[in-house]
């Protein structure tokens, strides 16, 4: 079982990121962009998320990697992350008042709602084309992942999550990025020991936090195989 099938949990068997030829950690497939050098820390994901297009490059020479991401960006990535299972839009409830026109961000959205990774606000707005902060960025992922693996028995030890203090923000999401430190899905520039919940996440650090959770998930089931 692989990344794509966990978080899809007894959906339509599609492709996922994981089984469409990403390259290795350390890999040298191709050159790096113009804005990506070589010895990037982020290079190899970068590599990863467009070449199993979870993340495309914004042209065949540059990938911003500096650029900031949307909300309706990380719903995205995470949608393609597990394969892009199809969503029947016209039967699914309208529990979201701003999906937006574009029918793969209307499929992501609503998908990642019906998961339990994605909530509207009391107007049952969800904001997709706002700034996906690191709190909001957080929360999605563990939203979805964790359940997913704890569903097959993976968990980690939550003896960190006790040690963090309670936020004053009654929607910081310190917790969640414990769990993901934890289980080695953040990366350094997203730790608790530099967290600041409203910064925004880069297209680089998405890259990054998808692709140690992909790999995260298919090293835990590799006994599953």
């Amino acid at each position: 079982m692989g990344a794509g099938a966990l978080l899809r949990r007894g959906e339509e068997a599609l492709p996922t990121a994981a089984s469409l030829g990403a390259p290795a950690p350390g890999s040298t497939a191709r050159a790096p962009f113009d804005d990506v050098p070589a010895d990037d820390p982020a290079a190899d994901a970068i590599r990863w998320a467009d070449e199993t297009g979870v993340q495309p490059a914004l042209s065949p020479a540059e990938y911003s990697p500096r650029g900031t991401v949307t909300r309706a960006d990380v719903a995205l990535a995470l949608h393609r992350l597990a394969g892009a299972p199809p969503v029947d839009v016209d039967a699914a409830p309208v529990l979201l008042a701003d999906l937006g026109e574009d029918p793969d961000q209307v499929a992501a959205l609503l998908w990642l709602h019906g998961r339990g990774a994605l909530w509207g606000d009391a107007e049952l707005r969800v904001h997709p084309e706002g700034p996906a902060t690191r709190d909001c960025t957080a929360s999605m992922l563990t939203g979805l992942v964790r359940p997913a693996l704890a569903g097959r028995g993976v968990t980690w030890d939550a003896s960190a999550e006790a040690s963090v203090p309670q936020a004053e923000d009654p929607g910081s999401a310190v917790a969640d990025v414990a769990w993901l430190e934890a289980a080695g899905i953040a990366p350094a520039s997203l730790s608790l020991a530099d967290w600041s919940g409203e910064d925004a996440v880069t297209r680089a650090e998405l890259a990054l936090s998808l692709h140690r959770a992909d790999t995260v998930i298919t090293e835990a089931l590799g006994a599953d195989d």
